[in-house]
């Protein structure tokens, strides 16, 4: 069962600032991270780690600062349903000084507990393709 759509937003929100712990505190270790698009960050990665090392490392690694994401919108969540999309958006600048306005859409899904243990993560594979290019 999803928490509810305010306390996504709440937990979501986390992902804004130098401490996105309490954020990563729910997701499972084992979550199932699907990554869309064919781009450089894309795959299919089974755990937490596998995801922040590939996926979220790739654009780390091109950006001034570690990625903030803001919370856009909460779609879902509740007692009667297991999943809830997340709409997600970083104002972030590469190495070289090259505008990353990425969006983002994470569909997630919710055990029984609250935790999170599979996203489905959209976003603009262009951009990422671009930002990889452009700050090997």
């Amino acid at each position: 069962m999803a928490p509810t759509r305010s306390e996504i937003e709440k937990l979501c929100s986390h992902l804004a600032t130098s401490d996105s712990s309490p954020f990563f505190d729910r997701v499972s270790p084992d979550v199932v991270w699907d990554v869309m698009g064919t781009h450089p960050a894309a795959g299919h990665f089974t755990s937490l780690e596998s995801w922040k090392k590939g996926a979220l490392g790739v654009i780390n690694e091109r950006l001034n600062h570690p990625l903030q994401l803001k919370v856009v919108n909460v779609v879902g969540g509740g007692a009667d349903q297991d999943w809830a999309t997340v709409e997600l958006e970083a104002n972030s600048v590469c190495k070289n000084g090259m505008p990353y306005p990425q969006r983002y859409a994470w569909v997630m899904r919710f055990d029984e507990s609250g935790t999170i243990v599979q996203v489905r993560a959209y976003l603009d594979s262009a951009l990422v393709q671009k930002a990889v290019d452009q700050n090997p």
